[in-house]
């Protein structure tokens, strides 16, 4: 059984958001739903360029 839309985008356990799914297409469809969850949550540190010190002025 499988979420047409993961419960973590706001999917719910109603009937017309399941489906069959064999395990080999499950595991693949909850790997890729993991890996865009961790994206969004992924905190992006931007850092200022250092500068080389033979270029400094």
């Amino acid at each position: 059984m499988d979420h047409v839309i993961p419960a973590s985008l706001g999917g719910s356990d109603d009937m017309d958001n399941l489906a069959l799914l064999c395990s080999w297409h499950h595991r693949r469809k909850s790997s890729s739903e993991g890996g865009r969850a961790s994206a969004l949550t992924r905190v992006s540190v931007h850092r200022p360029r250092e500068s080389h010190p033979a270029l400094d002025d």
